[in-house]
């Protein structure tokens, strides 16, 4: 655990799960009422009932940023393992039966929040470390938080031997957050077209952005900045 200018960064813990999930919807607001026309607080609930928070230590981590004791922005990482499966699991029996999804949301609102889930989903390669997602709650912007968490997942790749780069995908129209990735040396490794994500998102052009180690011994996760 770590605190930098009042914002303590630690491991999610199962308590988090709803806040998470709320800060997902609120950060994400555009890209989830693309999605389905709900209010904040339904789509927040849906998500609840679909996604199933499981971690697996040996292949991924969340990390969840607090401001007195109230969770502010969160970040999701994953990696290759031998032994991992994928973290984000939807599944029609845990935590909700799906039946009960499709009467109270709707039946296109579930599938297509189900079919936004998945085509958003990434399998990383071997060395490479995925942000599967950074958020900061919309009243906690321009506060450094982003840039916090980015920090840390950079010292979790110089003090993992299994990875050497961290990754991402990012729509090409988000320029604040392209910027703040460029600002913490991320690169634009490819744009690509996805007509999927077009249709879904209705953001048609995304980049691959990557960090890679240097070239020196790694440093302790737990090392102090300077």
């Amino acid at each position: 655990m770590i605190s930098l200018n009042k914002i303590t960064i630690t491991r999610y813990q199962e308590q988090d799960h709803r806040a998470v999930c709320s800060l997902l919807v609120d950060a994400f607001h555009g890209k989830f009422h693309s999605l389905i026309p709900l209010a904040d607080d339904d789509i927040t609930e849906l998500l609840l009932g679909l996604w199933e928070h499981d971690q697996h230590p040996e292949s991924s981590q969340q990390f969840v940023a607090k401001e007195n004791g109230e969770v502010v922005g969160t970040l999701s990482l994953k990696w290759k393992s031998a032994r991992s499966s994928d973290r984000s699991k939807i599944k029609t029996s845990h935590p909700s039966p799906i039946s009960q999804l499709f009467k109270q949301f709707g039946y296109l609102n579930v599938c297509k929040l189900m079919a936004g889930l998945y085509f958003l989903n990434y399998q990383p390669r071997a060395k490479e470390c995925y942000i599967e997602h950074l958020a900061v709650r919309s009243s906690h912007r321009n506060k450094g938080i982003g840039k916090q968490l980015l920090s840390w997942a950079i010292d979790f790749v110089n003090s993992h031997s299994e990875v050497n780069k961290l990754t991402l995908h990012v729509a090409e129209n988000n320029k604040r957050a392209i910027d703040m990735y460029r600002q913490m040396d991320f690169g634009i490794n490819q744009s690509n077209y996805s007509g999927i994500r077009h249709l879904l998102f209705k953001e048609a052009n995304w980049h691959y952005m990557t960090w890679s180690l240097p070239l020196h011994p790694r440093s302790s996760i737990n090392e102090n900045k300077h």
